[in-house]
């Protein structure tokens, strides 16, 4: 009785109106887990040539790239939450910020605001990036006045940020580089106008 039940629920409109859900609901989740994947490479970050400049004069000078122990932190490894919910958060919304940017607004490297960018990213970081790899704050070898900055930031409870002390260690040499860089786009403009006017 029940398998005839069974039986003819499967032959349902219903029934096949659940499969057909559940089917679309798969493969929307596999879809949606291959493009988190996708556009969390750092080849993906660095695809557009504003980033490119960010990614060659910065990280990869970085200790965050170049250091003793050989790891290489990716972008999504700093820039990403690691938990699911913020993660999603975040891709969101500098997603769409990034994409606008590109599109839409300033994309030249040597003109855009990096200063205002740099204060957007820090104010969006989250510690629990960074913790994802430095979770022993206060190693055996560690100078001491390391060990103290970092029991003192324990003992603050979020009330400060690893950015607020840790402000060169990602992209410093691209903020070096850029300067000097737009000192010399700067002068070659004025040689320009200056011939020009001749």
């Amino acid at each position: 009785m029940k398998l005839g039940k069974i039986l003819s629920f499967l032959k349902t409109k219903t029934f096949r109106l659940l499969a057909a859900g559940a089917l679309v609901g798969a493969l929307g989740l596999l879809a949606f887990g291959q493009a988190i994947s996708l556009t969390s490479t750092t080849e993906f970050c660095t695809s557009c040539h504003e980033m490119q400049l960010v990614a060659e004069q910065g990280w990869m000078k970085s200790p965050h790239y170049q250091n003793e122990h050989g790891i290489v932190a990716k972008c999504s490894d700093c820039h990403i939450e690691p938990d699911i919910l913020p993660m999603i958060r975040t891709k969101t919304r500098d997603g769409m910020t990034d994409i606008w940017v590109h599109l839409f607004g300033e994309a030249n490297p040597y003109k855009m605001d990096w200063e205002a960018l740099k204060e957007s990213a820090r104010k969006h970081s989250d510690d629990s990036a960074c913790k994802s790899c430095h979770d022993n704050l206060t190693p055996g070898g560690g100078s001491i006045k390391m060990i103290i900055a970092h029991r003192a930031y324990q003992r603050m409870d979020g009330k400060r940020k690893c950015v607020d002390c840790h402000k060169d260690e990602f992209h410093g040499e691209f903020h070096r580089y850029l300067f000097n860089k737009r000192g010399i786009v700067a002068a070659d403009e004025n040689s320009r106008e200056m011939k020009n006017e001749k």
